[in-house]
């Protein structure tokens, strides 16, 4: 059980940093056992995306449930929206998609190595089981887990010591670094900084499930489009 006071700001502020760090350790031993065995490379490709996520949310919960009972209603709390949960978070998604597209495109127009590497990016898969997986990590696991590990947990212990938009630039670079994956560093580093900025934002002011359906939203178009190009 959680004590009264609940962990030590240390703990907030390093054991989501630590549960991103140890799902990608799992990962690489992960992708090496793989690697021995017939599998090909799209199947495996869709289970360490749909382990990781799974892994990512599950340490998500894990630590969760580690705060004081009133801090854990506080961190998905459902704050009133005119407009209802769904609907505003579905609406910002889309307005995120448009703006990191955008950065995306002029990325791609200012540098050749990015337009040659966008053009590499992998699909989900062929096989049916292979995009259900990609689907179910992208737009529901990630979006419960990275939201709570980002704007839910490592959020709100930095804004216990700073200004919001200093805590929400901190946490929306620990959120870009997670996903410094092999394709575009740069611009998609900008875009998923810009990305982050925007949850954190919807998350102080409309609660955690609008921006898990925002985040979603996001994560639907790129799978979507992953999805037609393969």
């Amino acid at each position: 059980m959680p004590s009264p006071g609940g962990p030590g700001f240390l703990w907030r502020l390093l054991s989501p940093i630590g549960a991103v760090v140890a799902a990608f350790a799992v990962l690489i031993a992960a992708a090496g056992a793989l690697g021995a065995t017939d599998l090909g490379d799209d199947a495996t490709a869709a289970l360490l995306t749909f382990g990781t996520s799974l892994l990512l949310a599950t340490f998500a919960l894990l630590l969760w449930r580690g705060l004081p009972a009133h801090e854990r209603r506080l961190a998905v709390a459902v704050k009133h929206t005119r407009g209802g949960t769904v609907g505003l978070g579905v609406t910002i998604g889309i307005g995120i998609v448009i703006g990191a597209t955008a950065i995306i495109v002029a990325g791609r127009e200012v540098d050749p190595v990015v337009r040659r590497r966008l053009d590499e990016v992998e699909a989900l898969g062929s096989a049916p089981w292979q995009l259900a997986l990609g689907v179910i990590a992208l737009v529901v696991l990630a979006p419960l887990g990275e939201e709570l590990l980002f704007r839910g947990l490592l959020l709100r212990a930095l804004a216990r010591r700073l200004r919001f938009w200093p805590a929400a630039l901190i946490s929306s670079g620990a959120f870009a670094a997670s996903h410094a994956d092999a394709y575009v560093i740069w611009p998609r580093a900008i875009s998923v900084l810009v990305t982050g900025l925007a949850l954190a934002w919807l998350y102080r002011r409309r609660g955690y499930w609008a921006a898990v359906v925002a985040h979603a939203t996001v994560n639907a178009v790129a799978a979507a489009a992953l999805v037609a190009s393969s």
